[in-house]
């Protein structure tokens, strides 16, 4: 099939997808396809722009709709060395998941203060897991969360859940399953000990996912459900009509309870005073969104193919109630470079700033590209009711409404007929004209140019003028 790509920063995953998902849908003779994305365009330039301001050469930035899973902007700046269609080391993402294990096997864990010595961020040993008798540090499961205390959630893994929980947590997760067609599963190694299953509760190894993996678990935040992320939006033939897409599946509950909002409120100090503090506040030490609070968390761990330190931050905004929930993934590339916090910071900014000032309405415009294109389907669905049939008479040309045939038509003998399936407004003027069918494709667009420019006699229903669709038979006999 040739395919006319409305959209084209996408890599080459999401065009395979496409084929898969039209693969079969397509009537035989059909031979030209529209592609409509759910990414904004506009939005992706803007992060494209993020990304090379911050001289990020390898990342991944995917905005979503935390509550559908529409993704907005999906941006790669090299798809060839580093794809978005390959797990990554977790990193400290995967406090998230301890996280949300203790609160739902062991909430009275969270309430519970950890002693530990030496640096919060260091690999640990085997006597970490165990707390020293007395000096060191103190933080509670809040600021541990907030700076990625590796001690603490290692602990947390290892003493109050253990492997099994905390493999529950994973799967029920969506974890180690695939986030969308054409992006493969996360994994987990084998936990042979208990450092080993400390490091993997604390993020330090044993876990990988993919950016849009990771993705989806920062949506889930919003309400406690997993949602299926999707960026194809509609697909047409070459009659404009559309082709039926895969059933997207609703949102799957994770979570229960208020555990969502719960971590969502813990994860504010992640970005208000933990390990991304310094990316989302200016120069001056105030907050780079104003009063939009964003909940996230950053995770930072050496990985390979390709071989680099990985930087994430995934998150939700707003906290209180998110419209947006955002990805980003770097490869660390000097000194200069923006870390993945910082290039997460720089986007919300595209979407909730204007200038200087931040509104949480600023990011409606995103939604609002959803709610067009129901809005479509549904005016679409009351003009299938009011076609012909349903008028109180079929629509006429009116006027100077006959058809002209060129010269190297009217030469040929041929006799047939082309049905045109009109859209008409309250007037009778032709808002969308396409065909329905046809034994006469050599005449098809000179009939559908023509078409486009008459006018008929106003569609009514008892009456009263109404949006109609209705199909014209168009006779040719030619002798």
């Amino acid at each position: 099939r040739s395919l006319a790509w409305t959209h084209t920063g996408v890599g080459s995953s999401e065009i395979a997808h496409v084929k898969e998902v039209i693969q079969g849908a397509v009537a035989g003779d059909s031979e030209w396809l529209e592609v409509e994305y759910t990414v904004d365009p506009v939005l992706d330039e803007r992060v494209r722009g993020v990304l090379e301001g911050g001289g990020v050469s390898l990342g991944h930035v995917i905005l979503m709709d935390p509550a559908t899973g529409e993704v907005f902007s999906y941006v790669s700046t090299s798809p060839e060395v580093f794809p978005a269609n390959r797990a990554y080391p977790t990193a400290s993402l995967m406090k998230v998941v301890t996280a949300a294990a203790v609160l739902r096997n062991r909430p009275e864990a969270a309430s519970r203060d950890c002693r530990y010595e030496g640096r919060p961020n260091t690999d640990l040993e085997l006597a970490d897991l165990r707390p020293p008798a007395r000096g060191g540090w103190v933080d509670p499961f809040r600021r541990a969360l907030a700076i990625s205390n590796n001690h603490c959630f290692a602990r947390l893994a290892v003493h109050d859940l253990g492997e099994d929980a905390l493999l529950s947590e994973i799967v029920e997760l969506g974890l180690l399953e695939p986030p969308a067609a054409r992006h493969p599963p996360g994994r987990v190694e084998p936990v042979g000990d208990a450092l080993a299953l400390g490091n993997l509760g604390s993020g330090l190894g044993g876990s990988y996912i993919t950016p849009l993996g990771a993705a989806r678990l920062a949506a889930a935040l919003a309400e406690g459900e997993l949602v299926r992320p999707y960026w194809i939006a509609r697909v047409r033939d070459a009659r404009g009509d559309p082709l039926a897409l895969p059933e997207r599946p609703a949102p799957r509950p994770v979570w229960p309870g208020g555990i969502a909002s719960e971590l969502r409120e813990l994860m504010v100090d992640v970005t208000a005073r933990g390990t991304a503090r310094r990316a989302f506040r200016d120069e001056d030490g105030e907050p780079l969104l104003g009063p939009i609070r964003v909940s996230g968390k950053t995770g930072t761990l050496s990985g390979t193919n390709p071989t680099g330190r990985y930087q994430w931050f995934i998150g939700v905004a707003p906290a209180a109630q998110p419209s947006v929930a955002i990805t980003t993934v770097v490869v660390e590339n000097g000194p200069e470079a923006s870390s993945a916090a910082e290039v997460a910071a720089a986007t919300l900014r595209e979407v909730f700033c204007d200038g200087e000032r931040c509104r949480v309405a600023h990011a409606a415009r995103l939604h609002a590209r959803a709610r067009a294109r129901d809005l479509e389907a549904e005016r679409a669905l009351q003009l299938e009711q009011r076609e012909l049939t349903a008028l109180d008479r079929p629509p006429r040309p009116v006027g100077a409404s006959r058809l002209e045939l060129p010269r190297r038509l009217l030469r040929r003998k041929v006799s047939g007929e082309i049905v045109l399936l009109l859209d008409l407004n309250r007037a009778g003027e032709v808002r969308a004209v396409r065909i329905d069918s046809s034994n006469l494709p050599d005449f098809d667009e000179v009939v559908l140019e023509q078409v486009r420019t008459w006018k008929f006699t106003p569609p009514t229903q008892k009456g009263r003028p109404v949006e109609a669709r209705a199909r014209l038979p168009i006779p040719i006999d030619i002798h």
